[in-house]
């Protein structure tokens, strides 16, 4: 398997000297860190665990789309699209399996969408494969905002959290917990 180059792609959306920058980098490491860490204990295959640490520092990218100042950008869009905004942005590198993480991180339905009026198109955003459940569970326990950037979430932080979105998201964090989590962790 040929490797990405993601800071290329990294740095053509984000300058690294950017405020935006180290935020994002340092989010992204961290979750990477995380999914290699669980892939290799699965015992995934090299190429899948390399997939793995590609797309948690590419799954996003679409920030740089969004009105959130917080992170500083600048964008137009509520923070949530830049699910679907990274997407686009890597389906446009030739990157379609990174695009369906960025896509899918969020992990959410279209009856989510509907019932909590979220701003996301109307369809199933849902993870589908265990590189996309492994790089969302690994998303949990880390932030971008400045101030807990380096904070990892424990899992009452994260069952919490999850337990604001009802019970399919509670029964899904604890089966991923079940599978993905290690007592080292």
């Amino acid at each position: 398997m040929e490797r990405t180059d993601v800071f290329r792609i990294i740095h053509k959306y984000i300058p690294p000297d950017s405020p935006t920058y180290p935020l994002y980098v340092i989010h992204c490491m961290l979750v990477a860190q995380r999914a290699v860490e669980i892939g290799q204990r699965l015992g995934l295959a090299a190429e899948r665990v390399a997939f793995l640490e590609e797309a948690a520092m590419l799954h996003d990218i679409g920030i740089v789309a969004t009105d959130t100042p917080s992170l500083f950008c600048t964008g137009t869009l509520p923070y949530l699209m830049h699910t679907v905004e990274g997407a686009k942005l890597l389906e446009a590198e030739g990157l379609p399996l990174h695009a369906r993480v960025a896509e899918r991180h969020a992990n959410v339905t279209k009856a989510d969408i509907l019932e909590r009026t979220l701003p996301l198109p109307a369809r199933d955003m849902t993870c589908e494969t265990v590189e996309e459940e492994i790089i969302s569970f690994a998303d949990c326990f880390y932030s971008k905002v400045p101030d807990n950037l380096w904070h990892e979430k424990s899992l009452t932080e994260i069952r919490r959290s999850f337990g604001r979105y009802g019970a399919r998201k509670q029964v899904i964090i604890e089966e991923w917990i079940e599978r993905f989590y290690a007592k080292s962790d």
